[in-house]
């Protein structure tokens, strides 16, 4: 790739750890498959980086052009300005500094950060990292108040975008062009899953992964990772656990994530008596996960909603029988029967009981068709469709 033909990734995130979820974890996958070809404009961490230019950064041993638009202190999860409004602002305040680097090539996932650069007249690939109005399901009372003006604005400036990417199945897509009432009439959104590094999320044997972590050996291991909040359905997993366990009763489940609800988890643990029963890891990283992933016997995932899980795809790379709720893409990753088994309704005693079928199915079970979306290729697959200038 020539140095005319970098792309800028402009997103509120440090590119390392901070804020964690499907955002952050494909800004990185991003970086993994076109290393120092990118320029990276988001946030810090760190006290030692300064804010409002440009400066050399170090990623992974990889150095990049970096502008911090904020510092920020990653042990606050709600804040009283929601980030999305921060975002906003922080971008058309440094819009001129940051896009001085003079890169042509854009690559955006957030819908306030299409609306803050509607007007830069460059080469904009916008990918939906979900399809749903991300209002809808706001931490902050009000977001849903504004959810459909908010959509509404951003339907009539992604026009803008040379390319759009929609990390979600077919449903879901036309389901977001439906809600766009015209604004996206003829344009293209090419379904484009999330992608996994199959380096570190593969098959590894059980009992070494138990012996790393120091987990009972005995156990019965049911595991879930991601963020801590409502919308990923931890209530819901919790309580067919409850219903799991009288059937299995050598059962623990491992929760592996951070997130503004870990309060209110480790409270309602408590109230039901499951303290030695479910673990709360907090944040791991991609090899640890991996590791917990491979101890593990059975994956659950009961959200309300997703984009393309990620999280969903680690677990089966890992060889691992899932059994999970009804959203986008899931058909496409659990082949029911032969890796685990997806339950529609959000009924406790049934999601308990496809947690049984699916810890019946013999690991590692398939997984070809989840590890041909790797890292690897996520560089070829953009550039085929993303014409750099």
């Amino acid at each position: 790739m020539g140095t005319g033909e970098r792309i800028l990734i402009i997103d509120f995130s440090n590119y390392e750890d901070f804020p964690i979820g499907g955002y952050l974890t494909f800004a990185r996958n991003m970086i993994s498959s076109f290393g120092s070809d990118l320029a990276l404009a988001g946030i810090t961490t760190s006290r030692n980086d300064p804010v409002g230019r440009w400066f050399k950064k170090k990623i992974n041993n990889v150095e990049f052009d970096f502008f911090a638009m904020a510092r920020y202190d990653s042990t606050k999860t709600k804040k009283i300005i929601p980030d999305r409004l921060v975002n906003y602002l922080l971008i058309k305040y440094y819009r001129k500094r940051i896009l001085d680097i003079g890169i042509n090539n854009i690559f955006l996932q957030r819908q306030e950060s299409l609306l803050a650069l509607s007007d830069c007249k460059r080469n904009i690939c916008y990918s939906f990292a979900g399809l749903d109005n991300p209002l809808v399901n706001s931490k902050y009372s009000y977001g849903g108040l504004m959810a459909h003006w908010f959509e509404d604005r951003f339907f009539k400036k992604i026009g803008v975008a040379s390319l759009i990417l929609g990390r979600g199945d077919e449903k879901a897509i036309q389901n977001m062009l439906l809600r766009s009432n015209g604004s996206m009439t003829g344009r293209e959104v090419i379904k484009f899953p999330t992608r996994i590094d199959t380096t570190i999320f593969k098959p590894c044997d059980r009992d070494k992964a138990r012996l790393k972590l120091n987990l009972p050996e005995g156990a019965f291991i049911v595991l879930t990772t991601g963020r801590l909040a409502w919308w990923k359905g931890w209530k819901f997993m919790i309580d067919s656990f409850m219903e799991f366990l009288k059937q299995s009763h050598n059962a623990l489940f491992i929760m592996v994530g951070e997130g503004e609800d870990y309060d209110k988890i480790k409270l309602y643990i408590s109230e039901n008596k499951l303290a030695d029963r479910i673990l709360l890891t907090g944040r791991k990283g991609g090899e640890e996960i991996a590791s917990y992933l491979n101890a593990s016997d059975l994956y659950i995932m009961g959200s309300y909603k997703e984009g393309w899980p990620t999280a969903l795809m680690e677990a089966v790379a890992c060889g691992v029988p899932v059994c999970a709720t009804d959203f986008s893409a899931v058909d496409e990753i659990i082949i029911e029967g032969v890796n685990g088994y997806i339950v529609r309704n959000r009924d406790e005693h049934q999601f308990a009981e496809g947690m049984v079928r699916a810890a019946r199915l013999q690991k590692p079970v398939k997984n070809d068709h989840v590890t041909r979306y790797s890292t690897d290729r996520l560089k070829e697959d953009i550039l085929n469709h993303w014409q750099l200038i």
